[in-house]
């Protein structure tokens, strides 16, 4: 328990760092000043980033690497994995609540079983940058896991951990749209 929380803080303080640091400019006299263009002030400036970030994901493939801990899990204190590669495909995400989104992900298993999970998550706003954030979310199929991913721009970035397995990771990528479901791809052209 006293993990899960100095981990928490780690990530909140990373966040209100973050935030703190993208707000704050220095003009040409070094004088420091608000900048309001990164940071929504109305409720409509909400709203026009919610929909940036709902066209972001839907139809989208995150497209990175991962790591995880090593042997010892989320107490060791040996180095992550080796960099691995990994796929999300996002079939749309969709605002059900203030703060509540449902991410419907499309799940690979093995090469016969293609299914949509449907992923209910929170998103959370550092100025005008999202946060998805997972508090001990049991995903069908996958198990019980936490998470923080930022997106930003056309990339992603974070960390993911699950206490149940004792384990947990990085990860970061690029976010892409996705060709429509039975559309030809390029290879198949050539």
């Amino acid at each position: 328990m006293a993990t899960r929380r100095i981990l928490l803080n780690v990530v909140l303080a990373s966040l209100v760092f973050g935030c703190a640091a993208q707000t704050l400019m220095a003009d040409e006299t070094g004088k420091t000043k608000q900048n309001i263009e990164n940071k929504p002030s109305t409720a409509t400036d909400r709203s026009q980033l919610e929909k940036k970030f709902e066209s972001l994901l839907s139809n989208a493939v995150l497209e990175g690497l991962w790591q995880m801990t090593g042997e010892g899990g989320l107490q060791s204190k040996l180095p992550l994995t080796t960099p691995r590669p990994e796929r999300y495909t996002i079939v749309s995400a969709s605002k059900i609540g203030e703060n509540d989104w449902l991410i419907q992900a499309r799940v690979e298993i093995a090469e016969d079983k293609d299914v949509t999970i449907p992923v209910p998550v929170r998103v959370l706003w550092a100025g005008d940058t999202p946060v998805i954030t997972l508090d001990e979310i049991a995903i069908p199929i996958l198990g019980t896991y936490s998470a923080r991913v930022m997106m930003h721009s056309q990339f992603y970035s974070g960390v993911w951990w699950s206490y149940a397995k004792n384990y947990g990771g990085t990860m970061a990528g690029r976010i892409i749209k996705a060709a429509p479901r039975g559309a030809a791809s390029d290879q198949d052209h050539k």
